[in-house]
């Protein structure tokens, strides 16, 4: 049975989704909510996180994948203190942005269908205010690699949310550490694991092996039969890796 749980971010109201009590923090993808991690939340618990403009969490002005990541790190301070942050996407930066921020609470990291460089197509970028519907079929097309109930889920909550989708893509198309990995300045310094979808072609595997060269304490796997919303389209293989990842780590 999954709880939910409120805290209070310098007056903003932040909502979380929380499974048993383990020391693991899930940051979801744009558009998104923490009803994404529901199979990791049952299956392997821990807290996940809506983000501000998402989910049951407070409606507030956000300019940066920095400032996301400020309210996932004081939200993570105030549930579980230190924990394996596990990003998705747009979660996957802002779990990148986290531990600059405050490498001390994490314990290790979890980077799935995410890159060091966002770069969203201007035909969903610009698609999502001229023509949403098309724009998301375009994005889903790319995003699972067959139709079916999650799909359907997605496009209804997508289309619902067209606003929140754009600002998220939005910001994720500025995110940009690249050149920071390559020369060095960035580094990550806990054991990483990098989840991919063999057939996502939003984040394709190119973007996780980028990861895997350039994060010492890496691992790579990567999904068959999944594209970019591997959590929801291959659960059970997605809570293996993860699962067997966290032994490893001690959490």
């Amino acid at each position: 049975m999954l709880e939910r749980v409120f805290i209070d971010v310098d007056g903003v109201k932040v909502s979380l989704l929380k499974g048993r009590e383990r020391k693991v923090f899930y940051i979801h993808s744009s558009g998104s909510d923490a009803t994404q991690w529901v199979n990791q939340l049952t299956a392997i618990g821990g807290y996940a996180i809506d983000l501000p403009n998402h989910g049951q969490s407070d409606t507030v002005e956000v300019n940066s994948v920095d400032e996301y990541a400020y309210y996932a790190s004081e939200s993570l301070k105030k549930t579980v203190g230190k924990a394996v942050v596990v990003g998705h996407s747009l979660g996957g930066a802002v779990a990148q942005k986290l531990y600059l921020r405050n490498p001390e609470i994490c314990l290790a990291l979890v980077l799935v269908g995410t890159g060091a460089r966002l770069r969203v197509l201007p035909e969903i970028l610009e698609g999502l205010k001229k023509e949403p519907e098309k724009a998301v079929d375009l994005m889903l097309s790319m995003a699972f690699a067959s139709k079916g109930e999650e799909y359907e889920k997605k496009r209804r909550e997508f289309l619902d949310r067209v606003d929140v989708l754009h600002l998220d893509l939005s910001l994720c198309d500025r995110f940009d550490l690249l050149e920071d990995y390559r020369n060095g300045k960035l580094k990550i310094g806990v054991p990483t694991l990098v989840i991919v979808g063999e057939e996502d072609k939003l984040t394709p595997l190119k973007y996780h092996e980028f990861f895997h060269k350039h994060i010492p304490n890496s691992e790579l796997v990567v999904i068959p039969g999944a594209s970019h919303m591997v959590m929801l389209e291959k659960h059970v293989e997605f809570n293996e890796a993860l699962e067997k990842f966290l032994k490893k780590v001690g959490v």
